[in-house]
């Protein structure tokens, strides 16, 4: 059973080669969108890390914080995956790391098939429904500071409430699912999801780091709620002591620890320490 890796990447372009070397495996592919922006490395020198597995590369495009780009990257990314029909699509960040040995990664998803590692929680705060709810201007946030752009994005958000604005009526759910935006699916329900597009276009266009709602809410609405796992995504982030945090050397054990498959995120700008040994480890 193959996998498949759809690795988003826009900066870190030596962890990101490190991360190529750690999945080169040859029960894998990997599928690299590098943003249209990242100019470290050409693709012939990404292609020559990998010995043993195949590198394709999805068409460029800018991807901007908060906004649809997001989601459309994660579409064509499956869309240029599905046709070769994986055994699991595992989406990560360029800088992200398995933390587990490949014979693991792969006996664990195999112990598990069928089952789809999402992260997904109920929706259950206006904040976080706004997100869906109202019309956000991300071509203005993309002209100022996060500061200015969170403060102003709830000040339309509650204007629309006011004037009772609610982009939900249009849509077919009535319960709605966030959830960290990094997964290792089925190819069913990639599929599935491709299929969708159309109708997440419509409905997800307009929003706000929506990345976190479309896919879990979709999962939850359908009839593969009933594989959803009980490990979520299988992702080790840490979202209390950072946004997320950057793990350094210090919580080496607890990373390696963790009962996930994947961690998130690294720098090697501050702490080269801690990918040198988990990439020791794993090897």
């Amino acid at each position: 059973m193959k996998h498949a890796f759809l690795i988003m990447a826009h900066n870190e372009p030596e962890l990101l080669c490190k991360l190529i070397k750690c999945l080169d495996h040859e029960r894998n592919h990997i599928f690299l969108h590098l943003d249209k922006r990242f100019d470290y490395l050409s693709e012939k020198e990404l292609s020559n890390i990998a010995k043993k597995s195949k590198i394709f590369f999805v068409e460029r495009k800018e991807v901007h914080w908060s906004g649809y780009s997001q989601i459309d990257c994660e579409l064509r990314m499956l869309k240029d995956a599905i046709p070769y029909k994986y055994g699991y699509y595992h989406f990560i960040s360029g800088v992200d790391l398995p933390i587990k040995t490949q014979d693991y990664i792969h006996d664990f998803f195999e112990e598990h098939s069928g089952i789809e590692f999402v992260s997904a929680e109920k929706v259950e705060t206006w904040k976080v429904a706004s997100r869906y709810k109202y019309y956000h201007f991300i071509g203005l946030n993309k002209r100022m500071s996060r500061a200015w752009s969170r403060s102003l994005r709830f000040v339309f958000s509650a204007l629309q409430a006011v004037l009772f604005i609610d982009r939900t009526r249009k849509m077919p759910f009535k319960d709605f699912f966030w959830g960290g935006a990094w997964f290792s699916i089925t190819h069913d329900f990639a599929k599935y999801i491709i299929d969708e597009e159309p109708n997440i276009y419509n409905h997800y266009k307009h929003g706000f780091f929506n990345d976190e709602v479309f896919l879990a809410t979709y999962l939850m609405n359908s009839k593969f709620k009933e594989k959803h796992s009980s490990y979520q995504d299988v992702r080790c982030i840490d979202w209390t002591r950072g946004n997320p945090y950057i793990w350094t050397n210090k919580e080496f054990e607890e990373i390696m620890a963790s009962e996930a498959i994947f961690a998130r995120k690294f720098s090697m700008n501050k702490d080269k320490e801690v990918i040198e040994r988990i990439i020791n480890q794993i090897s």
